[in-house]
């Protein structure tokens, strides 16, 4: 083993290739994916601009006018609605596939820029050390999230959390990346940190409110350390998430809706979110997976710590505000709706607490590295792990290995991926495309009343949610008027 010399390049080239192979069962899944439910009531309007205009100018201005026309009857999350109306089965029934894509891709894009900021640009860590931690944090979020229908399959759902929230993250990295840049780079990640404030203050508001949480933090930060004149250009983002969180909240909208649900009193919704970041960090979302990640991460996270100049102060103050952050995420859906029932919800609180857990298990290895004097040993190389790096990964990566054999043979759900695989192999998921494909090609017919039969396979990831035998539920009048049909019915 001594002689066995593994060079981080090795490491990086491996990740990226694991990485990339459990993505693209997710991504093959997507052929077979389909809309349904909101993917039709949110898109009705784009859809029948399209067809009768194939004017993409027309469905942005219908997507525009779809999100005007919410904000005063339902629900005030502008940015979100207008991405709804463009959903992508209004182009063509085929063009939905992409969805999975859209949502790796612009979490996975979020989530490197983020790190990239943090470990490379701050902490002066390496490239390769950068892509190694961020696809281990990567893995651990799609590998494990909550519901993962919600959150690559079901276009509507996905697209009002996974990316507003992606946007957050965008955002977070883009200003604080501002604030060490050249002049020249600071007013272009300025403007792509208030754009991305935009989005996210019209997006959900557990992203909005976390992002307001975070950004006023960074303000009250910099104000301490009184480098807030010189870095006055950060208010800019701020003040446009805030606006923007303001105005969606406002919405009269909200008020109608919030007379179809119970909510929480605020104070008891905010005790409630201390009680449930526990309640879910421990008994739900830690698993072994998560944890073993974190662990075989350590000899990669130290290489950035032991060299950079930054000491980690406070990490039991840093460990409770992230408390307090992964809390704060609760707390609007408690308030509004009195529960966090749906997964989706759950999918970006989760993806907050994966990525707190990996920053505070870092800013806590740092701490000790530079409090013990750790880092004032013999400077180690970059390039290449030592021998006593070389033992831990192969040993923790054996153990990683076994623990995934005896979790996927029993439970291929377990993972994403593992899912994915699963759907593909055994021919659920081409079976569910082909009763779907026999549907659309009813709903071409030029009747006007049409009778679909129930879909008799019914595949985890694919299948989110269908319409009922009662022409006057709310999912079949959405299908009404996508399809432009007086009634659709499901066969009793």
């Amino acid at each position: 083993m001594n002689r066995i010399n593994i060079k981080m390049k090795h490491v990086t080239i491996a990740f990226i290739v694991i990485y990339v192979l459990t993505i693209l069962p997710i991504l093959f899944l997507g052929i077979y994916d389909y809309p349904c439910a909101d993917d039709y009531s949110y898109a009705s309007a784009t859809r029948q601009v399209w067809l009768q205009s194939h004017s993409v100018w027309q469905v942005l201005k219908e997507a525009a006018a779809t999100s005007a026309s919410r904000y005063q009857t339902w629900q005030g999350t502008f940015t979100s609605i207008f991405f709804m109306a463009l959903q992508p089965a209004i182009w063509t029934e085929k063009a939905y596939c992409i969805t999975p894509l859209i949502m790796t891709g612009i979490l996975s894009v979020s989530v490197f820029y983020l790190m990239r900021v943090i470990l490379v640009q701050y902490l002066k860590g390496t490239r390769q050390e950068c892509i190694v931690l961020s696809l281990i944090v990567l893995l651990s979020i799609i590998q494990c999230m909550v519901d993962k229908t919600d959150a690559f399959f079901w276009y509507n759902g996905s697209v009002h959390y996974i990316v507003p929230f992606s946007f957050f993250l965008l955002m977070q990295a883009s200003l604080i990346s501002a604030l060490a840049a050249s002049e020249k780079e600071k007013r272009r990640r300025i403007f792509l940190s208030s754009l991305c404030a935009l989005f996210v203050g019209g997006g959900n508001y557990i992203s909005g409110l976390v992002a307001c949480v975070c950004s006023m933090s960074l303000l009250l930060l910099l104000l301490f350390m009184k480098k807030l004149r010189e870095n006055k250009a950060a208010c800019i983002p701020v003040l446009i998430l805030t606006v923007s969180f303001l105005i969606n909240m406002a919405a009269p909208g909200n008020s109608v809706r919030s007379e179809a649900v119970q909510g929480m009193p605020p104070l008891k919704s905010i005790m409630v979110s201390f009680r449930y970041t526990l309640a879910f960090a421990i008994d739900e979302w830690t698993d072994w997976t998560v944890w073993a990640l974190v662990l075989f991460s350590l000899p990669f996270i130290w290489k950035v710590v032991k060299n950079t100049r930054f000491r980690f102060p406070c990490p039991f103050l840093a460990a409770a505000y992230s408390y307090c952050l992964v809390s704060s995420a609760f707390t609007p859906a408690l308030y509004a709706t009195g529960n966090i029932d749906a997964g989706r919800i759950r999918n970006i609180i989760f993806i907050l607490y994966v990525l707190l857990l990996f920053l505070n298990v870092g800013y806590a290895l740092g701490w000790a590295c530079h409090y013990f004097r750790l880092d004032s040993a013999e400077n180690e190389t970059r390039e290449n792990l030592t021998v006593n790096q070389r033992w831990y990964v192969i040993m923790t990566s054996l153990a990683l290995f076994f623990g995934l054999g005896i979790t996927i043979k029993p439970n291929p759900d377990y993972y994403t991926t593992s899912a994915a695989v699963m759907e593909l192999v055994t021919g659920e998921a081409k079976a569910y495309g082909q009763e779907m494909e026999q549907r659309i090609e009813l709903l071409r017919l030029p009747d006007a009343d049409i009778v679909l039969p129930c879909i008799q396979t019914q595949p985890g990831l694919l299948y989110h949610s269908d319409i009922t035998p009662y022409e006057k539920d709310w999912s079949n009048i959405a299908m009404s008027r996508y399809y432009a049909k007086n009634s659709i019915v499901l066969s009793e």
